[in-house]
């Protein structure tokens, strides 16, 4: 249970909040590469309550600037985009790729282009995404997850909007009990590949331990199963928003990313990617069921409709448990039930552990960044090596040297 002072700070993303500003010292993704043709209509964009534009030039260069041009306010998303320039149609005032004035048809001195300050943010690409640093000064090192290393052969970033605050989310991620009940329609399923989900099959009070890192936490989920191995699953929390998802080692490797777009909005990210081989070819089960075939906005179609559609009569019939087709949806489903939870009113029990370690992380960041403390520690990280976990141990494995010698493996790919 938190204090509604402790919930507003984790929930509440507006301009000038603590929870704002800690954002702010992150590299963001924004928008897949894809969606900014050279040359062709600019993005309009919201993240933490902010309007942005995001547009590609001719040279293939991204700009991302504040949605509002400097001069009178008129959105820049009705721009002209060429010579490499974001042109206002108001008043043809222009912008370059890193947000300076280039030129201003109205003033004989165009040295007034000089005076207009702070338009444009720095970006990165990697993976298929556009990354962008909304904060101040210079940006911390680069999140250069695995993916962000390989083209879109072997990585395939998909996103769509959930109308619920970004904290029950990414809680959501945290929830390993949650598994076996919620996504019951797919765990079991005996038709399906005994892939990581599947695992979980009849055990829903895993035994947690949580370990503090430099990114965030890395959480160990044991469901006993009172054969010779027991079964773990190990998610990475990376702060404030990523958590890597278990999965096997035949499967693609799988990250959901949350980014607050505004207090009741979230823009999810669902990322695979497979260095071994096609990655459309080894997608899990589960990551296109009942979705729409755009990967800027998936859950386009589903946005609006009753509890997204929600089949009472299949549930009352026993054909489903959720009555909502599809592990990702179902965890839409939950979040936007009540779109800021009041964790006021909360009675956690022994199966929430995960979720009171990630609030009381949360917090200290948030604490630290307001304190002027490096809250990002990224100097600290090494992301390409970060995965999570699915695997069947035998009983008695030290889950913590296991994990480690996974990881240790990776680290050696990259060298």
């Amino acid at each position: 249970m938190l204090t509604a002072e402790q919930n507003s700070i984790l929930t509440d993303v507006s301009p000038g909040t603590p929870l704002h500003n800690y954002w702010k010292k992150h590299w963001i993704p924004a928008l897949r590469s894809e969606a900014l043709r050279a040359g062709g209509a600019p993005q309009k964009v919201e993240l933490l309550c902010e309007k942005y534009v995001a547009f590609r030039g001719h040279d293939g260069s991204v700009g991302f600037l504040l949605e509002a041009c400097p001069h009178r306010g008129v959105s820049l998303a009705l721009g002209r985009n060429e010579n490499n320039r974001l042109t206002c149609i108001f008043h043809g005032w222009s912008f370059d790729a890193q947000g300076n004035c280039t030129r201003m048809p109205t003033e004989k001195d165009q040295s007034f282009c000089q005076k207009v300050k702070g338009q444009g943010f720095k970006v990165r690409e990697g993976g298929g995404v556009v990354w962008v640093f909304l904060g101040d000064g210079e940006p911390p090192k680069f999140t250069d997850f695995a993916f962000t290393h390989f083209t879109r052969d072997h990585t395939r970033p998909r996103a769509s909007y959930n109308e619920a605050n970004w904290l029950q989310n990414v809680e959501t991620l945290m929830d390993s009990a949650h598994i076996g009940l919620l996504h019951h329609d797919t765990t079991a399923d005996a038709n399906a590949p005994q892939a990581g989900l599947q695992l979980v099959t009849g055990n829903d009070t895993p035994k947690y331990t949580l370990e503090q890192r430099p990114y965030g936490l890395r959480s160990y989920s044991l469901r006993t199963t009172g054969a010779e191995k027991d079964y773990l699953r190990v998610t990475e929390y990376v702060a404030p928003g990523t958590a890597f998802i278990g999965t096997t080692d035949a499967e693609a490797a799988f990250v959901i990313i949350v980014v607050p777009v505004n207090n009741t909005r979230s823009l999810q990210w669902y990322i695979y990617w497979d260095s071994r081989q096609l990655i459309d070819n080894n997608l899990p089960d589960f990551a296109l069921m009942g979705t729409d075939e755009s990967d800027d906005n998936f859950a386009a179609s589903r946005q609006g409709t009753p509890n997204y559609g929600q089949d009472r009569a299949a549930m009352e019939a026993g054909e489903t448990w959720s009555g909502v087709p599809g592990v990702i949806f179902e965890d839409y489903l939950v979040a936007e039930s009540i779109p800021i939870v009041d964790r006021t009113r909360e009675f956690l029990g022994s199966g929430d552990l995960a979720i009171v370690r990630l609030r009381r992380e949360l917090l200290e960041r948030i604490r630290q960044a307001e304190a002027g403390e490096d809250a990002v520690k990224s100097q600290e990280c090494d992301y390409r090596a970060l995965r999570a976990l699915a695997e069947m141990v035998p009983v008695g494995t030290n889950i913590q040297d296991f994990t480690e010698g996974k990881r240790q493996e990776r680290i050696s790919q990259f060298k």
